[in-house]
């Protein structure tokens, strides 16, 4: 079962860095119910498996996907 919550939680990221609304990585993951050292391990998984940058960008106050990769 633990498996299907990391999916979850998963997906939930990505939708929120495509809406541009994680907030800084403290409320992400109180947002999804992580800490925020499974945070950054979960955006670590997501740079290798989609083969793009993710970084934090302080104008939007969120998680984004870099257009430059």
């Amino acid at each position: 079962m633990t498996g299907l919550k990391y999916y979850e939680r998963t997906k939930m990221l990505i939708e929120l860095i495509e809406k541009k609304k994680t907030g800084p990585p403290s409320e992400l993951a109180n947002q999804i119910g992580v800490t925020k050292r499974m945070i950054y391990h979960i955006l670590d998984d997501l740079r290798l498996c989609l083969e793009r940058d993710i970084i934090y960008s302080k104008e939007e106050k969120s998680y984004v996907f870099d257009k430059e990769t």
